[in-house]
């Protein structure tokens, strides 16, 4: 077990749910006396200002940031039918944490679920929570403030999936008793300046030397070579080739590429586009090229010290070489060279994520508001223990999988 999840574990075993320390009701009583707003915006616009200052002094991720969801909002998710609910907490009028949520309806419409905005499209939902002041946000204050809002709003169950569960080494302000372990967790593994230091500790002699040797090998069939785009037309040429490797790729497993949609794809582009105009490392694309020709990618992205790897491509005719852990191989260096001071895979447990870097859980944690959000609450939770018993079972797991390639 791992340091982190060890720590989470403990957190979690000798956590008293019930306690309200005096933070907790220096809280409940800052809400009832106006001290502490929360007040919400229909659009990540309305409260840019107070999004980028808490970005300045916050724990959070690369998709909790004003960039990352405000392009999303406006490409995917306004267009596919979301209303945007932004939940900001203010204390002595300034922004104190930030939730940036959307709205869907399921059931033919008589259910209204909150979300994570971008929760699809992202790898972990954190929310955005200053530093002075995390200690002093309580559970049990934060879901009744939840409760008080989907009664205004008319929800009857927000529905928060990939929190991180614990956030400078505390439980989440969100978790509470009733969270269930999410279906994916991340793997991360911290960096430091020297790449070579980092390689040595985390892969064995043995598995760097095989790397080596098929570097070689793939290097005797054409030019081999490593880079990230640095201009426009790359980027988008790089990101036409993920776009297009990862369908072949998940289509023979049958798998659906939820990048390959156009919205999707130009959210991809526009952040690319985005951060090359700034001349800012929040978001990039590597590629493995062989003869000029773009044969695996690495698309990423930095921000508060943690490297993201966010999505992954290779192109399955010279699988066999393993070109994206060479690529990754050069990603990683990058990211030591930017000073990142963590590498974080992002969702799922495939190999070569497993073979860097340790287990970071995520929960889901469910608040239901009206009477139709405890029975969706339940079902949603029966469903997720269904699918956790499958994906823990080899035999059931490899059932799915070979039925999902008999349809593909």
């Amino acid at each position: 077990m791992s340091n982190a999840l060890a720590r989470s574990t403990e957190l979690f075993r000798f956590h008293n749910w019930e306690e309200m320390d005096m933070e907790a009701m220096r809280l409940d009583a800052m809400l009832e006396s106006g001290e502490l707003i929360i007040r919400t915006a229909s659009d990540p616009a309305e409260v840019e200002t107070e999004w980028r200052a808490l970005e300045r002094n916050a724990f959070g991720t690369l998709f909790t940031t004003y960039d990352w969801l405000s392009s999303w909002y406006r490409l995917v998710g306004r267009p596919r039918g979301y209303r945007a609910l932004i939940v900001v907490g203010e204390i002595d009028g300034e922004p104190a944490f930030l939730l940036p949520l959307a709205l869907t309806h399921k059931a033919k419409g008589l259910l209204t679920i909150g979300r994570f905005l971008g929760d699809f499209h992202g790898n972990q939902n954190s929310g955005l929570w200053r530093k002075d002041i995390l200690a002093g946000i309580h559970t049990q204050s934060l879901h009744k403030a939840l409760v008080e809002l989907g009664h205004t709003h008319g929800i009857d169950l927000f529905d928060l999936k990939y929190v991180p569960a614990t956030i400078d080494e505390r439980i989440h302000p969100l978790i509470d008793q009733h969270a269930i372990e999410s279906l994916n967790s991340i793997h991360v593994f911290p960096l430091e300046a020297d790449f070579q230091s980092v390689y040595r500790t985390r892969r064995s002699g043995s598995a760097r030397k095989k790397l080596r040797a098929k570097e070689r090998k793939l290097a005797e069939t054409g030019e081999l070579r490593f880079e990230r785009a640095r201009d426009a037309a790359t980027a988008i040429r790089f990101l036409n080739a993920l776009v297009d490797q990862r369908s072949a790729r998940q289509a023979s497993h049958g798998i659906p590429n939820v990048f390959h949609h156009a919205d999707a794809h130009a959210f991809l582009q526009d952040q690319l586009l985005q951060a090359m105009d700034e001349g800012s490392d929040r978001f990039m694309i590597h590629a493995l090229l062989l003869d000029g020709d773009v044969r695996a990618t690495y698309l990423s992205g930095l921000r508060f010290g943690r490297f993201h790897a966010y999505t992954n491509s290779i192109c399955d005719s010279i699988a066999s070489h393993s070109p994206g852990d060479l690529l990754l191989n050069a990603v990683i260096a990058d990211a030591c060279a930017l000073g990142a001071s963590s590498f974080d895979f992002g969702l799922g447990a495939e190999r070569y994520k497993t073979a860097w870097a340790d287990k970071e859980l995520l929960m889901d944690v469910e608040v239901p508001v009206s009477l139709r959000g405890k029975l969706a609450s339940a079902a949603i939770q029966r469903l997720r223990q269904i699918k956790r018993r499958v994906r823990s079972s080899p035999k059931l797991w490899a059932l799915v999988r070979r039925i999902r390639k008999l349809k593909a």
